[in-house]
């Protein structure tokens, strides 16, 4: 008889397969093949606005020695997924759960999560939450994407094994000056001009950024992150043009999995004082943007109301905004704008519309 203590490590080997399981188990000479219990596990995979991954999408799990790793069934056309394994508690192990596709990466599912004494009430069926697909260079700020060093031209490899360990020590310098050898040494690297511009953002370097990404997007003007973060930087340099132009590329290459682009574009409308247009934007990007991601949408609807003359649905919208974003860098100052409309003072005190 298996024991109701929560267990959280799982084996697979063979035809047995062990799955992470909450807390901890002894771990035996032998496993013993009478505490193998069959458990069907099912579930979705979805993309970032919550439609169904394409058919064919794998599952694998991933375990903390990488013996245990194992590649797991396919999703079908409506994103679905049923994987039957057999289950001992008998050797520790950490697994997780997570959904494979090319150019995206997947939220994950601690096994550990699962309680045995859910199976030994007689339950062998576990539904298991969604896991999400979410582009793997997101565009967004402070975010560097960096690819496999095989997928480095020869020439640059080594430079950029040597930017990559830069930043993983988080030394941003010193990966700038790396990845400036790897673009000097192949400068039809697109992936090299994309990280070297998101540090250069992130460092506040906007010139130096815009330079690097639009040389990205020449070398590929297939991939959208690029055109999301030339965009960023041309509204922080208040370029409203080339901020649309890059807003307009990004979305004849994806509408659906990079919703910041809506909120770039409603800054973009605002700084061309095209109110409307803004908001336009703003709903489009709720639309696909369910979980409500981009919270700065709300500031940016309460800066739009202002703009309209609307003073309680700006206010509204920016007391919404300081609980939906209390540790923002800006908070003291949009507290003081929302105190000074409170008390019908002046509305001059504006935080930027990008979240700092």
């Amino acid at each position: 008889m298996i024991p109701t203590s929560i267990f959280r490590n799982i084996f697979l080997t063979g035809a047995v397969a062990f799955l992470a399981m909450g807390g901890w188990a002894r771990l035996h000479a032998q496993e013993t093949l009478q505490n193998v219990q069959n458990i069907i596990m099912e579930g979705n995979v979805v993309m970032p606005d919550g439609t169904p991954a394409p058919k064919g999408v794998g599952i694998e799990r991933v375990c903390s020695d990488y013996n245990g790793d194992a590649p797991g069934p396919f999703t079908d056309k409506k994103g679905h997924y049923t994987w039957t394994v057999k289950l001992s508690p008998d050797v520790q192990r950490d697994c997780y759960m997570r959904a494979t596709m090319t150019g995206f990466i997947s939220t994950r599912f601690n096994l550990g999560d699962m309680k045995l004494a859910d199976f030994t009430a007689g339950v062998n069926k576990v539904k298991i939450p969604d896991l999400v697909l979410s582009p793997k260079d997101s565009g967004a700020a402070n975010n560097v994407s960096l690819v496999n060093p095989d997928d480095v031209p020869g020439k640059a490899r080594e430079a950029y094994k040597l930017a990559s360990k830069a930043l993983d020590a988080d030394n941003v310098n010193e990966g700038m000056r790396q990845l400036k050898v790897v673009v000097a040494a192949a400068p039809k690297f697109a992936d090299g001009w994309s990280n070297l511009g998101s540090l250069y953002e992130r460092q506040d370097m906007l010139m130096a950024a815009k330079d690097a990404l639009q040389h990205a997007i020449e070398d590929n003007r297939k991939a959208p992150a690029p055109y999301l973060r030339l965009a960023r930087v041309a509204n922080k340099l208040g370029d409203w043009d080339l901020a649309a132009m890059n807003e307009a590329s990004l979305l004849a290459i994806d509408s659906r999995f990079y919703p910041e682009i809506y909120l770039q574009q409603a800054i973009t409308r605002f700084g061309k004082k095209d109110f409307a247009g803004a908001e336009e934007s703003i709903k489009t990007l709720q639309n696909v943007d369910p979980a409500r991601k981009q919270v700065r949408a709300e500031y940016i609807l309460g800066r739009i109301a202002l703009a309209k003359g609307d003073v309680p649905a700006a206010k509204e919208h920016i007391a919404d905004y300081i609980k939906l974003d209390p540790a923002a860098p800006d908070i003291e100052r949009i507290q003081a704008q929302l105190a000074a409309l409170q008390t019908g003072g002046a509305a001059e005190i504006n935080a930027a519309l990008e979240r700092p």
